[in-house]
């Protein structure tokens, strides 16, 4: 039996005949005190693993949807048993091989993550196997802006079949390009990132003001699977990409003219606060991950931050206080998008009177109890059979394990789970 199938299995015979979201005998074992830093370390291992055997493919993108029952992609016969097949009408419109697709849907999100998530254990751990890591996938991400700068510079396929097939995809979506764009920034950042490439991050910095040609030249809108055109003020979560996109762009091209953008998106931003559509756990993590990079790039600070922290802290309604997330009224292991991006929030906050942080930014005491909420959300998923999504039962979600690792390293950054 795989080390895959045993956990599996005896997560399934906790479960309802009836449902498996109707109970959580498996995510509930914990003691109230919460997850121990040991637990913690042996799941980091469990998914590090998953993602390097079995979600990366060959040229190094992490896929999307695997199926629950097998660990492994679907084939075209399970996806015609599933019982949301209709909605892979509406995915992917009529492709011959919708298996193909789905096993990329979410790549290039899920890629970026992944790569975010080596970075931080790279800053935690100094290894040399997680720098690695970090490059290959950055390079993939890279490999697939080629293949869109056959259509247009700037333009990011989401890779539907992989790589060799991303430049006849005609799709792509605002999460994809967020979670790419953030991975992008930070590699550049990273001093390590340009010792033996100087090459990859100058393909970054000619991808980032590209992309933010690529939309101005559509007025920040596009459309989305021939159904709907996607704009900040009808969706939300596009602020994390559209206000970032002019402050990376004038930062690396030294034009100040690009922020005159920003003002565009001035009505939409207000509704940040109080739109509930804005509160879910996808969307929450990419306005917040798309605002840090813009900060990072150049970004007035304590503005943004305050969004930040408002939305994080509606968004977590959704988590219970042991770290169970809730999605649909069903338990979703998506809770961990919004454990990633804890740590981004408060390193922002002011903290004095003078409206500054202290140069070595720790982590408020105002904010202990967002970060155990992702402590706890984090030890309430210590397996890969439990990455599910209630919108595509019977999947595992990628994301959810990406997202996972990037806030276990990012609560190692800052201490809040000790080595």
């Amino acid at each position: 039996m795989s080390a895959f199938l045993t956990p599996r299995r005896r997560f399934l015979q906790c479960l309802s005949a009836a449902s498996v979201y109707g109970c959580l005998p498996a995510w509930s074992v914990l003691a109230d005190q919460g997850p121990s830093n040991k637990s913690l370390h042996e799941s980091a291992e469990t998914f590090q693993r998953f993602v390097e055997n079995s979600l990366n493919d060959s040229d190094g993108l992490v896929r999307s949807f695997f199926n629950l029952e097998t660990g492994q992609p679907f084939t075209n016969a399970a996806l015609g048993e599933v019982s949301w097949k209709a909605r892979l009408t509406d995915f992917f419109q009529n492709s011959p091989d919708p298996a193909a697709c789905l096993t990329y849907e979410n790549a290039i999100m899920a890629t970026g993550e992944y790569a975010l998530s080596q970075m931080s254990r790279w800053r935690v751990t100094k290894s040399d196997v997680a720098l690695a890591n970090a490059k290959r996938a950055i390079a993939a991400m890279l490999r697939v802006v080629d293949e869109g700068r056959h259509y247009m510079p700037g333009y990011l396929p989401k890779p539907l079949g992989g790589l060799s097939r991303a430049r006849y995809s005609q799709e792509m979506s605002v999460d994809q390009y967020t979670k790419a764009i953030a991975a992008f920034y930070a590699w550049y950042l990273m001093p390590e990132s340009s010792t033996n490439d100087p090459v990859g991050r100058e393909e970054i910095a000619r991808f980032l003001v590209d992309a933010a040609d690529f939309f101005i030249a559509r007025k920040f809108r596009h459309a989305y699977r021939h159904r709907t055109i996607v704009t900040a003020p009808t969706h939300l979560h596009c602020l994390g990409l559209y206000v970032s996109l002019p402050w990376l762009a004038a930062k690396l091209t030294g034009e100040r003219s690009y922020l005159k953008y920003l003002k565009k998106f001035e009505e939409p931003m207000a509704r940040v606060t109080t739109d509930e559509n804005l509160t879910g756990f996808n969307q929450a993590s990419l306005v917040i991950e798309g605002f840090h990079t813009a900060i990072e790039a150049g970004a007035p600070r304590t503005p943004l931050a305050t969004l930040m922290k408002e939305l994080w802290n509606r968004s977590a309604q959704a988590i219970r206080s042991d770290g169970t997330g809730i999605q649909m009224d069903k338990p979703s292991s998506q809770s961990t998008r919004l454990a990633a991006v804890v740590t981004l929030v408060p390193q922002f906050l002011p903290t004095n009177a003078n409206n500054e942080r202290p140069a070595e930014r720790p982590i408020p005491t105002s904010f202990s109890e967002q970060i155990e909420l992702s402590r706890r959300t984090l030890g309430r998923l210590t397996g890969v059979s439990q990455m599910v999504n209630p919108r595509l039962p019977g999947t595992i979600s990628s994301t959810s394990i990406t997202s996972w690792l990037l806030a276990y390293w990012r609560l190692r950054g800052i201490g809040a789970i000790s080595g």
